[in-house]
């Protein structure tokens, strides 16, 4: 038996079209996809009015019903024929005729073609409730229409406040949220799955990065199994389920009379609740990672699953649930094997009820004949026993292996009723499989450091023996002989080796090859070249042979400036403007976030301007190398660029001069001078992130910044992103609080404040995983952070410099 056509990977610059019901949140959508694949959105009003000259009311109004029926599918389909690559096609009311859903059918073919729906109470509330009740039941046919779907979940953000600056502790959850941040990221991780570019683009930026081997590839890795029976009346919060596995397996064991939309919610939550990737056993349409086949089934209903399912993977099943189960070494179950594989299968299982019949070399036995008898590469194998008390032992699958909550009440799951992450997790160190590693923060200055706090928080939740210790280390010869330890497990870098250490690595990351600093050392064991296998060394001890450079500074940076920005300050490539204070490490992180943010516009001051002259001079240098090009700054920095259909912006300024290439305009500007006005031609910076140290390094008297009152003059408020955490209150954040004062009685949008605290904190997730593998306990280490942080200030009295992480 062969593997079917997979009818469902579709060309990846080819349009996605959605559709839906008013209300469900199209447009949004459609605008979020839009930035994030750097396509063109088309909505079909707005095309309705191209072709027409008129908008649908006044169509309507000038020549009545009947004409205008026509005349909207003539142009609903010519909208799709005439859009077929490099767009986000948004669908007004007109998909909901016959003839219009007859042209989706066939447009889904060859497109993705996406029904977005929600809450039916989310709905009820912006319409009618005659309208929505009969709306909502012709929104059903959509379904027969389209390929896959996307449950839009409501996002509380939407209604959240911008932040509001505290002038007390700083508080969990303080910082407001930008509007429909959870829906933007969610919506961006289903794009990438459709298209196939998520995991790639993750993979080439930081193999190491916990996102960039999938879990089939692990050195180990764990499936959370959730019953639908119990998601619809859990008692725990989804925050309590976080990184309590690498991937959630959704079993449905419980059928309500709206079941599509109550799994569809499901899976929804779940991408929005904890983010990793999610193994279903229908969900052709939903676009998740895996798709669970049970391969002794009918072959016709596993060939049409084959064949629907688009870019998920498959992972084949076969379960021997009853007595007796047929035995390891039995030689059906090599052809089993053999089968999944010939079918293409991604990952294939095989689980047997046991009940006393088999020795575990037995099944190590079928291990090492399956890697005997099927030459390299082929699908990885999960096999195990299980009885009426859960999984064996948890050290039979090395990976996908099945695990509950600790505190979660499951009898009818016996799969994993007695193995938890943590659990076997701990077994792979008393086991000896894995290691007790050394982690570290080195620089200068890193003695009241927050990150031995958070960091021993989160070993201790995944049951990792590991240490991590701040060590005041001034020079590379004292950084060498602490990482050539047979125990180093890798080390978070600050001053002074961010970018002194950049010309030591033979192997960094794309992020740390364009900013040109580092601050995540990790070691690589073994004399191989394949990095996998270095990505698969974590958590191992051994002599290293080199280093591999990650620099998690800026994607910090960035991911707090998309929390506090707001939609009004959405980041417009030719007109948006960013300021970055200092020219250290820091501030070359924070100019690579502004770039990946789509920041066009950015200007460095620094006190020393040949700093800064040489820091803009590296990002300009960079940009134009890799076809990034900055604005030109005429009318508000509008000129000078537009976006082609790949997305890749292109100079308009590159024309011809004499025969000549003028030369592309700079992505970053140097500010030489406080005194000076804000340059004519750019507008006001929207984003602002400050990388002073609060105190000093080497005795001389710290940097003090404050914002001239003129470069404050935004029409639509920003944020500034303060990386000082001691003082918390920098003479910026300070500045921030007096100009809110003296503006809170009038209209002047306001501006978000993000803390070091905040910033630190994400730094700390991402270097977690980066060195061990493992998905962070974030709320945990978060509130780690903030209580250590807390804990030092009533027992110190000195401020110190926060740059010790």
């Amino acid at each position: 038996m062969s593997a079917p056509k997979n009818e469902r990977v579709f060309d990846p610059n080819v349009s996605i079209v959605l559709v839906g019901c008013r209300g469900a949140g199209k447009r949004t959508l459609g605008f979020m996809g839009a930035l994030h694949l750097r396509r063109r959105l088309v909505t079909e009003d707005h095309y309705f009015e191209k072709v027409t000259g008129l908008s649908r009311g006044q169509f309507l109004a000038r020549n009545g019903k009947e004409l205008f029926a026509r005349q909207n599918i003539d142009v609903f389909k010519r909208m799709l024929d005439t859009n077929r690559h490099g767009c986000i096609i948004e669908c007004g009311m007109s998909s909901l005729a016959e003839e219009a859903q007859d042209a989706l059918r066939a447009f889904s073919r060859t497109h993705p073609v996406v029904y977005i729906h929600r809450e039916r109470e989310q709905i009820e509330l912006l319409l009618d409730a005659a309208d929505a009740k009969q709306l909502l039941k012709a929104d059903e046919t959509h379904r027969n229409c389209s390929n896959l779907e996307y449950y839009n979940l409501y996002d509380p953000s939407n209604h959240a406040s911008l932040s509001i600056l505290s002038s007390g502790l700083p508080m969990e959850g303080r910082q407001g949220s930008c509007k429909l941040l959870g829906a933007r990221e969610d919506f961006a991780r289903f794009l990438d799955l459709i298209t196939g570019r998520g995991a790639t683009r993750a993979w080439l930026e930081s193999p190491f990065s916990v996102n960039a081997v999938p879990p089939e590839l692990r050195s180990y890795s764990y499936a959370l199994r959730l019953r639908l029976s119990y998601l619809v009346d859990m008692d725990l919060e989804w925050e309590d389920f976080e990184a309590r596995a690498d991937c959630v397996e959704l079993i449905i064991d419980h059928w309500p009379d709206d079941l599509l939309n109550v799994v569809a919610r499901h899976v929804a939550l779940i991408r929005r609740k904890l983010g990793v990737p999610i193994i279903y056993h229908l969900g052709l349409r939903l676009g998740v990672d895996y798709l669970s086949l049970d391969l002794q089934r009918d072959e016709a209903l596993v060939n049409r699953v084959l064949r629907h399912k688009g870019r998920s993977k498959i992972i084949g099943n076969f379960w021997y649930l009853g007595i007796p189960a047929l035995p390891w070494y039995d030689d059906r179950q090599v052809e089993n094997y053999s089968k999944a594989r010939s079918l293409g299968c991604d990952v294939i299982r095989i689980v047997r009820f046991c009940a006393g019949d088999s020795e575990v070399e037995v099944l190590e036995e079928f291990k090492r004949r399956i890697q005997r008898t099927f030459p390299d590469p082929k699908p990885p194998l999960v096999a195990y026993d299980f009885s009426v008390l859960g999984v064996r032992t948890p050290l039979q699958s090395r990976i996908l292996g099945p695990v509950k909550h600790p505190d979660m009440e499951n009898e009818r799951d016996h799969l994993a009723t007695v193995c938890t992450y943590h659990h076997a997790f701990e077994l792979l160190f008393r086991q000896f499989l894995l290691d007790p590693l050394q982690f570290y923060v080195l620089g200068s200055n890193v003695s009241y450091s927050l990150s031995p706090a958070m960091h021993t928080a989160a070993y201790e939740f995944a049951g990792m023996p590991h240490t991590y210790q701040a060590v005041n280390c001034p020079t590379l010869d004292n950084l060498n002989q602490i990482c050539s330890s047979d125990s180093f497990g890798g080390g978070n870098l600050t001053a002074p080796f961010k970018v002194a250490i950049i010309p030591h690595l033979k192997v960094k990351s794309h992020h740390a090859t364009a900013i040109g600093a580092v601050n995540v050392l990790l070691p690589l064991r073994g004399h191989t070249s394949v990095i996998l296998d270095h990505a698969n060394s974590r958590n191992k001890a051994g002599p290293a042979h080199d280093f591999f450079g990650d620099n998690t500074d800026w994607s910090s940076i960035l991911t707090c400036l998309r929390r506090a920005i707001s939609p009004r300050n959405y980041v417009q490539p030719s007109r948006t403007t960013g300021l970055v204070v200092g020219a250290g490490g820091m501030a070359r992180a924070a100019i690579y976030a502004l770039i990946q943010l789509g920041c066009r516009n950015i200007f460095v001051y620094n006190r020393t301007v040949q700093n800064a002259t040489a820091v803009a001079r590296h990002f300009n240098e960079w940009a134009a190398a890799q076809g990034i090009v900055g604005s030109s700054g005429s009318n508000g920095g509008g000129g000078g660029q537009t976006t082609n259909g790949s997305g890749h912006e292109s100079g308009l300024g590159n024309g011809i001069d004499g025969g000549a290439l003028l030369p592309l305009p700079e992505i970053v500007r140097v500010l030489p001078s406080l005194s000076d006005p804000w340059p004519a031609g750019y507008q006001l910076p929207t984003m602002v992130i400050s990388c002073v140290p609060a105190s000093s390094h080497d005795g001389n008297p710290p940097a003090v910044f404050e914002m001239p009152v003129g470069w404050l003059g935004s029409p639509t408020g920003g944020v500034v992103v303060e990386l000082a955490y001691e003082p918390l209150i920098t003479p910026l954040v300070a500045q921030m609080h007096a100009f809110r004062d003296r503006n809170s009685a009038s209209s002047c949008p306001p501006w978000a404040v993000v803390d070091g605290l905040e910033v630190v904190g994400e730094m700390a997730i991402e270097a977690f995983e980066l060195m061990t593998g493992r998905m962070a306990p974030k709320r945990l280490m978060r509130e780690v952070g903030r209580k250590t942080w807390e804990g030092q200030r009533r027992g110190v009295a000195t401020s110190y410099s926060n740059f010790g992480r």
